[in-house]
C-alpha cells in the first residue's frame, strides 16, 4: 500500500502549450509521452462508490496493473488516501488478488467480483517531469486524451 497526495488542473490549450517551457526552468528529469489507457470497475448498484472506493485496471507498454484507491480526505484541493497496485497478467479484473482487510468487514469478494462491469474507460498520452524545488520533489504528470463509455 502507498498513500498518494494528489492536486489536480485542468489546463487551458494556451497554459498546456507553455508547460514544458515553464518546468523547464527547474532542474528535472523528463519522461517522454507514453500512451496509457485505463478501464473503471463499478458493480450496478455503485457499491464501490458507497465506500469511497475506485478500482481500475491501467495498462502502459504491454503491461497490466490493478489499482483500489480506498477512502481518504481532501483537504485544500490536495487528495490523500490509501491505494493499492496489483501487477497483473493481462487486462483481467481478478479483485481476489487485493489484500483481504481493504474491504469492509463481510464482503463476499467473489459475489463482488462478479457484479463488477467496465464503467468506462481513458485512453491517453502521459508525459512527466520530475522537479526539484527547494527541498522538495514534485512529479508533474500532464495527461492528454478520451474518455469512453459502452453507451
Amino acid at each position: 500500500m502507498t498513500i498518494e497526495i494528489e492536486l489536480k488542473f485542468i489546463a487551458t490549450p494556451d497554459a498546456a502549450s507553455k508547460l514544458a517551457q515553464t518546468l523547464a526552468d527547474f532542474p528535472h528529469q523528463h519522461q517522454a509521452a507514453r500512451a496509457l489507457s485505463n478501464t473503471y470497475f463499478e458493480t450496478d448498484d455503485n457499491q464501490l462508490r458507497r465506500w469511497d472506493m475506485g478500482l481500475r485496471i491501467r495498462g502502459v507498454d504491454g503491461h497490466y496493473e490493478m489499482t483500489l484507491k480506498t477512502a481518504g480526505k481532501s483537504l485544500g484541493g490536495l487528495h490523500q488516501r490509501a491505494e493499492y497496485n496489483i501487477d497483473l497478467p493481462d487486462a483481467t479484473l481478478d479483485i481476489a488478488r487485493l489484500p483481504a482487510e481493504v474491504w469492509p468487514q463481510g464482503t463476499d469478494v467473489a459475489a463482488l467480483q462478479a457484479r463488477l462491469q467496465p464503467l468506462f474507460s481513458t485512453h491517453f498520452q502521459r508525459e512527466t517531469w520530475l522537479v526539484q524545488t527547494g527541498e522538495s520533489e514534485v512529479e508533474v504528470a500532464f495527461d492528454r486524451g478520451a474518455v469512453a463509455t459502452e453507451t
